[in-house]
Formats: C-alpha cells, sequence, structure tokens
C-alpha cells in the first residue's frame, strides 16, 4: 500500500462524525465559479487556534477558529462563504491553507 493510498484510507476516520468531524451545510457564495448550490459535508473544527496574521506587515497573531473540509466537497470557498452546523454559522475570513487534499478556512462563528 503506497502513502497516497493511506492516506485515502484515513480521510475516511478523519471525516467520520462519530469521530472528530461534523456536520455542516456549505454555502458558497453567489459568484462561486466551482460550486453553486448548497452542499452537506462533513468538517473538522478546531476553536481557540493561534492564527498567523494574513499580512506581512501584521506583527500580532490572534486566536480564533478554523475549519478544514475535503476539497472535493467544496473547492477554495471565498470570503463570505458559510458552513452550518445544528447550532453554529461558520463565516469564511479567509483560507489559509489549501493541499487539494484538505482546505483550511479561518472562519468566524455565530450561534443560528
Amino acid at each position: 500500500m503506497t502513502f497516497a493510498d493511506d492516506m485515502q484510507s484515513d480521510l475516511a476516520i478523519f471525516i467520520n462524525s462519530d469521530e472528530f468531524a461534523t456536520a455542516v451545510i456549505y454555502a458558497p457564495v453567489i459568484d462561486d465559479p466551482v460550486i453553486e448550490d448548497s452542499v452537506s459535508c462533513k468538517v473538522l473544527i478546531d476553536r481557540d487556534v493561534v492564527i498567523q496574521p494574513s499580512d506581512y506587515d501584521a506583527q500580532v497573531v490572534e486566536v480564533g477558529t478554523t475549519i478544514e473540509a475535503l476539497y472535493s466537497d467544496v473547492g477554495t470557498p471565498q470570503k463570505g462563504s458559510t458552513f452550518t452546523s445544528a447550532d453554529t454559522v461558520f463565516t469564511v475570513q479567509r483560507v489559509q491553507d489549501n493541499d487539494k487534499v484538505f482546505v483550511k478556512m479561518v472562519v468566524t462563528e455565530a450561534e443560528v
């Protein structure tokens, strides 16, 4: 079994809502050219994360929330896209990392 095969089989564990993931509805912003409709997917939510500044001139780090989703489910979400769980709406502020397997986004959250 190759490393790529191992990664693919491990994805099923990471994105299992009985293990780590949370089921959400992803709603892209209106002008998203790749994903036009809302989709159901599973994400990894990480709160109280030290978030690196997005600007080279910024010198202060902050604590916030990130979400990781499968690239195959959401593509590259644009600012303003939302992920809605049973009790929270997460709004994308920026994509922090995208390795074409997982997309990691900095989000803000508000209760539904």
